[in-house]
């Protein structure tokens, strides 16, 4: 495992594989790579680079949506009567 990896699963509390499924960790390193870690755990968290957002798919996999069990607002229908279903628990 590359050390920007390594460091981002310890600073974030995902496994590399769940860093790995956002399909964002090259993007990431490119920006982040020797950055402080805060700014490494905004990016992974919010896919906030320095105020801007580095691509449509940072927001959607947004750490803070998976660890808080649900999807980015406007990237998935939640479809019909989803709104008399609890939200699933997150495992974190």
């Amino acid at each position: 495992m590359d050390a920007f990896l390594e460091l981002s699963a310890e600073l974030t509390g995902f496994s590399a594989d769940e860093l790995r499924s956002t399909g964002l960790v090259e993007q990431y390193r490119a920006l982040a790579d020797g950055a402080p870690e805060n700014e490494i755990i905004q990016l992974w968290y919010t896919g906030v680079w320095r105020g801007v957002i580095p691509g449509e798919r940072a927001y959607a996999e947004g750490l803070a949506w998976k660890a808080a069990g649900v999807a980015a607002p406007g990237t998935r229908a939640a479809g019909f009567g989803s709104w008399e279903q609890r939200p699933r628990r997150s495992v974190r």
